[in-house]
Order: structure tokens, then C-alpha cells, then sequence
């Protein structure tokens, strides 16, 4: 029957818009913890003090922070998926700069860039999220979200960890 097939085809498009948005949300979240726990390792293969290396971490969280109610602004204004997927792309995008990174500013300026294309994946995930399920569905598409960021933020280390045991500090990026 059409109106089954509809259903079923609106149902599909629903779950794969959802898991889309939980899976950018587990690669900005995972990304910066796997970072962390890499500051010795990355600070050692560049050659840099130790001290140094946080600006790493810092360059990061100070551009999502920064930009997060700027890029809930374009959202609003210019549309949630097309900013939505331009942070992505820009995140995608700086953690190949971080991958390539042959020195300290250069891997500095790639996580402020992804920083600021990681505000707008999360700035905008829960709106979109707002769009895509029903109304009556909203709360358990938030705690989703909430259990996806959670689970990524406690899973980081351990993976960057795993990551680093087997091959050098790029690859923390290069497997996202």
C-alpha cells in the first residue's frame, strides 16, 4: 500500500537523519578526547615543552565555546542543515590539517578550526534533531544525544589511548 511505503520510507529517512547527527556528535565529542590524553606523546614527536601542547586542548575548546552561539545564530538564519553540514565539513576538513600537521602552530591553527566547525555540529544537532522526529519523540532523540555525547566524551581516552599503543599521534584524526 502507498501510505505504508511512505511510512516506512519517512520512518527510514527519520533514523538515518538521527543517526547522522548522533554520529557527528560522537566524532566532535570523541575528537577532543582522544586529544587529551595524546598531549605527552604530540608535545614529544614535535619537539615542544610539554606546557606547550595544551594550547592543543585550548585552541579547540576556546573556538567552540567562542562560536557556539554565533553558529545557533546562522542556524536561525540562514538554515540548520546548511550550517549544520558546513561545520562538519569544516571540521572534516581541519582534521586533515591536523593529520598533516608538521609542527605545533600549524596543529594549534587546524584544532581552532575544527573547534569552530565542531560549534556548529553542536549548536545545531539537537535543532535538527527538533526537525526530524516527532514531537512526542523529542525527548528521547535529546537523551540520545545526551547518552551518544556521554558515552563518546568516557570512550575518548580509552581509545586514544589504544590508538597511540599502535601508531603514531596523526592517526588520533586520521581515524576519525
Amino acid at each position: 500500500h502507498p501510505a505504508v511505503a511512505g511510512a516506512n520510507r519517512s520512518r527510514s529517512q527519520h533514523l538515518t537523519a538521527v543517526g547522522s547527527v548522533l554520529a557527528a556528535m560522537v566524532l566532535v565529542v570523541l575528537n577532543t578526547a582522544m586529544a587529551n590524553i595524546a598531549l605527552p606523546t604530540i608535545a614529544q614527536a614535535l619537539k615542544v615543552p610539554p606546557a606547550l601542547s595544551v594550547w592543543i586542548v585550548t585552541a579547540n575548546q576556546a573556538a567552540l565555546l567562542m562560536a557556539l552561539l554565533p553558529c545557533a545564530m546562522l542556524g536561525e538564519s540562514m538554515g540548520y542543515r546548511r550550517v549544520f553540514r558546513s561545520g562538519l565539513v569544516l571540521f572534516s576538513a581541519a582534521t586533515l590539517l591536523c593529520v598533516l600537521a608538521p609542527s605545533l602552530p600549524w596543529l594549534i591553527a587546524a584544532r581552532l578550526l575544527q573547534g569552530l566547525g565542531g560549534a556548529a555540529v553542536m549548536a545545531l544537532g539537537i535543532a535538527l534533531l527538533r526537525h526530524v522526529v516527532p514531537s512526542q519523540q523529542l525527548g528521547a532523540a535529546i537523551g540520545w544525544n545526551a547518552l551518544a555525547v556521554a558515552l563518546s566524551s568516557a570512550a575518548g581516552p580509552a581509545i586514544g589511548a589504544a590508538i597511540l599503543t599502535v601508531a603514531d599521534w596523526p592517526w588520533l584524526f586520521a581515524v576519525l
